[in-house]
């Protein structure tokens, strides 16, 4: 796959302009993706500007502009098409609100970078230096993309993200292909089609939120209940869920259980603003009678760890570092000290054991932890061998 640069960018504000551009690329066996968008005055994202470019070509679409986004639609959900880009989460919660559905497949290449000797979640301008030789202008990266009209400059900074990014998905690709890692990628680009990801269920919101270990059990019940509301609260007016109620003063709240406004409003982080417009609401789920419902697990405090669990992390680090030695890859990228930590927990959620980590050094640091396989040394040199 040759690396070139796109040789034609256009701006698309017309319904005729983006079907035409739309079909020219139809065929592409992949299209580099970003956006652009603002979300610091509300909850959901607001799309302003989408970038698509292939080998050949590149253009910025303006979904302000454009209702019918319908050829869009169709080129990013056709499956024949590779759709390439760095740190998807964030573009595919746009494309996920905007058609209630996830492009596939994907290819992202700050989950790819790893593979091929890059650190873990590498910035995209980072790539670009490394691998291209080329500094990435930031000058735009505070931009309000949602006014018009954009200025020249504007949309080259916009256009020169993605066609940055079509340059750099042939190299990096050609190098997993050389080094037979490719397929190592499979989970975790599946794993970003999944639409429960970009859902953010009320019930589950409390997960966000740091300190809630230090609580009582009724105090954690009823953070979580303030959790729940505040979601659904800020997902009901598109409002950032802190514009409702700070982490800080939900978390006061759950302590004090303030039973009245005047009490709610002399709590500490409470805003005025909070009180005057949700202060019933919060009080009423303070009074509210348990429901009974069953209450998720409550985070548990972190406690030291025994000399004889450092060791045994110790271990399993090395059983790591055995594995990144035979395929030139940082260990820090295949797990860390707290992933480790997490399998000796909850093995199941740990991230060593899923997807291309779990095939490289995951089932080995399970063997050994099961007595399956040995540390020992081998000549001058450290070896995993299986039990005799």
């Amino acid at each position: 796959m040759p690396a070139t640069m796109p040789s034609a960018t256009t701006f698309i504000d017309s319904p005729s302009e983006l079907a035409a551009f739309c079909n020219s690329i139809s065929a592409s066996p992949w299209i580099a993706v970003d956006t652009e968008f603002v979300r610091d005055k509300t909850y959901y994202p607001k799309f302003c500007l989408l970038q698509i470019a292939n080998e050949s070509q590149a253009a910025c679409i303006d979904p302000l502009g454009i209702e019918d986004l319908q050829p869009v639609e169709n080129l990013l959900f056709n499956r024949a098409i590779t759709k390439v880009f760095h740190a998807a989460r964030q573009d595919l919660e746009i494309f996920f609100h905007r058609f209630r559905s996830v492009p596939a497949p994907i290819f992202d290449t700050q989950l790819a970078a790893p593979l091929i000797g890059h650190p873990e979640q590498i910035g995209y301008a980072s790539l670009v230096s490394t691998l291209l030789g080329v500094a990435v202008n930031k000058e735009h990266t505070r931009t309000d993309w949602t006014q018009r009209p954009l200025s020249a400059a504007q949309k080259e900074y916009a256009a020169n993200d993605v066609i940055h990014l079509a340059t750099l998905y042939p190299k990096i690709r050609e190098q997993l292909d050389r080094l037979k890692r490719t397929s190592w990628l499979a989970d975790d680009f599946a794993a970003l089609e999944n639409p429960r990801l970009y859902v953010n269920r009320p019930e589950d919101a409390w997960e966000r939120i740091g300190g809630l270990d230090r609580l009582k059990p009724d105090q954690f019940a009823l953070a979580v209940r303030l959790a729940a509301w505040r979601e659904t609260t800020a997902q009901k007016n598109d409002l950032p869920r802190n514009w409702i109620l700070r982490d800080d003063a939900l978390l006061e709240i759950a302590l004090r259980k303030p039973r009245s406004r005047d009490a709610l409003q002399t709590l500490r982080g409470i805003e005025l603003r909070a009180v005057q417009r949700y202060g019933d609401a919060m009080i009423a789920l303070i009074q509210a009678p348990d429901d009974g419902g069953t209450l998720p697990p409550q985070p548990r405090r972190v406690q030291r760890r025994s000399a004889e669990t450092e060791a045994i992390l110790d271990a399993m680090s090395a059983v790591v570092r055995l594995r990144c030695i035979e395929h030139t890859i940082n260990p820090s990228v295949v797990a860390s000290r707290k992933d480790l930590e997490e399998v000796l927990e909850s093995p199941a959620n740990a991230k060593v054991m899923q997807g291309w980590r779990r095939n490289l050094a995951g089932s080995d640091i399970r063997a050994f932890l099961e007595g399956r396989a040995l540390l020992r040394m081998s000549g001058d040199k450290l070896a995993l061998t299986d039990r005799e």
